[in-house]
């Protein structure tokens, strides 16, 4: 007899009691898709520490010539915000990323924001990949057939091999210039110059070929970045500092008047000598504030503080040269304090939250010290204020951004780098002492980490541990804030010392 095969394709929405039915293969809708997004998210920590604009700031950007000549034609384009270190680059590119966004709620909107301080992975071009790829199949489903081929093959292959999945992704960004249906897409990709270098150029190639053709689906490509080789291609073009005077100027005004008092005539005499020093440089004039609300502290006349002003630096590796000069000359018992510090924040191989600093500041780094790896020696120790701490060592080149403790700029870590000498009082640029000295922090920390479960009168030998002293056990290590940062990173600091 002969036997008849029936298959039967059924389609409904989500109800109890579908997924029951026996002998059958239930497959969920966009299941496929949340799959790809798990496997493309990506934390891009920059974004969150950009500071946003000064009211009324960077309006400029909407009339401006090549902007509106970028944004006007139907095809697809790339325009360059290129400006020097310090001219507000990152602010002008979160500007813009929440603005489109509001005044074109349909388009598409995809972002990565580069960092060399936040570690290796925000320097990634396989990082950024992820992330502009999540933001656009995040926001439209229809960009899905794009990926299915290429991340069908790549995971067909376990595990999945981290160099074939980049070169997945570069082709899937390429492709979406052949997407049929008419979308805008918004690509920001902020600070390219601090992006690794290798395959920096294939990265710029490639933001190019998808502005190459006209199509269907309207790729605009904005990139900021200081002046690099690989940039210099043809496209639509602004160079930052030539149009932030206006900007300089509201924030100038803000501190000078309501903060300092200033009286009308020698206000606008100030200004224009601001404006004028700061040749685009927003940096500048954050420093230049910061030392004027500190000379006022002690009182002041206005010819004081305006001949004050005019003594300043004009140069910005001139002013980090003045305030390192000052932070090597004050209060020379907390040199080591600031030794530390700075050596926590620039060889750390991410940035380290408050919580982790403070940590860090409770176990010596002195490798001939005596140290009692307990939890009372370790709480005796600690430091009760650790936000001034990083304040009062940071001499005006470190900040609390949110929870993250970090230079103001990145031009400070360079300047830090190039400038200290191994023989000073205060020195950083010595790179074995300062990987020496977290690595013995960090093994300390897991030291102490270890001694807890023996520290009570009543402990039980590991040997005779039960699953919920290993579970309460594993739940106290996970509650300490180094043991993420020494899991990832000790082996790292170790190789680095001598």
């Amino acid at each position: 007899e002969e036997k008849t095969k029936v298959e039967i394709l059924l389609t409904s929405q989500s109800q109890a009691g579908i997924n029951d039915l026996p002998h059958g293969l239930h497959i969920e809708y966009d299941e496929e898709r949340k799959q790809f997004l798990n496997m493309l998210r990506f934390d891009n920590t920059r974004y969150d520490k950009i500071g946003a604009e000064y009211p009324s700031s960077c309006e400029w950007l909407w009339v401006h010539p090549q902007y509106l000549a970028w944004l006007s034609t139907n095809a697809s384009s790339l325009l360059l915000v290129e400006g020097k270190p310090g001219s507000g680059k990152s602010t002008l590119a979160k500007y813009f990323e929440r603005k489109i966004r509001e005044k074109e709620p349909q388009s598409i909107v995809a972002n990565f924001f580069y960092s060399f301080r936040d570690g290796e992975s925000q320097t990634s071009h396989y990082s950024m990949l992820r992330s502009i790829l999540y933001d656009v199949l995040n926001q439209n489903e229809t960009f899905f057939f794009h990926f299915q081929p290429h991340f069908r093959a790549v995971g067909a292959h376990q595990p999945i091999n981290v160099g074939v999945l980049y070169n997945a992704l570069k082709a899937v960004l390429l492709s979406f210039k052949h997407h049929p249906a008419a979308e805008n897409l918004y690509i920001i990709v902020d600070a390219l110059d601090e992006s690794d270098e290798q395959d920096r150029r294939d990265v710029m190639q490639l933001l190019h070929r998808l502005c190459s053709s006209n199509t269907t689906c309207t790729v605009k490509v904005f990139l900021s970045s200081r002046p690099i080789s690989q940039l210099h291609k043809k496209c639509h073009t602004i160079r930052l500092q030539d149009h932030t005077e206006i900007d300089i100027l509201k924030f100038t005004e803000s501190f000078l008047g309501p903060e300092l008092g200033f009286p009308p005539l020698v206000l606008q005499e100030a200004l224009d000598y601001i404006v004028s020093s700061a040749q685009g440089t927003f940096v500048w004039v954050f420093l230049v504030r910061q030392q004027l609300l500190r000379f006022a502290e002690s009182g002041y006349t206005t010819a004081e503080i305006f001949q004050f002003l005019k003594s300043l630096p004009t140069e910005l590796a001139d002013f980090y040269t003045l305030m390192l000069a000052r932070l090597e000359s004050s209060d020379l018992q907390n040199t080591k304090h600031r030794q530390k510090m700075f050596q926590l924040i620039l060889y750390s191989y991410r940035p380290l939250s408050l919580t982790e600093v403070e940590h860090c500041f409770a176990v010596p780094d002195e490798i001939d010290i005596e140290f009692l790896p307990t939890t009372m020696s370790f709480q005796k120790d600690g430091v009760q204020d650790i936000k001034n701490r990083v304040i009062s060592c940071g001499g005006g080149f470190l900040e609390v951004r949110g929870s993250t403790v970090q230079v103001i700029h990145q031009t400070v870590r360079q300047y830090l780098f190039n400038a200290t000498d191994a023989n000073s009082l205060f020195s950083i640029s010595d790179r074995d002492a300062a990987h020496t000295g977290i690595s013995v922090i960090l093994i300390r920390y897991l030291m102490v980490c270890a001694s807890e479960p023996f520290q009570s009168g009543e402990h039980i030998a590991i040997g005779s541990w039960l699953a919920e002293n290993f579970d309460g056990y594993a739940r106290y290590l996970n509650s300490r804030p180094l043991i993420n940062y020494i899991l990832h990173y000790l082996p790292q600091h170790l190789s680095e010392c001598a």
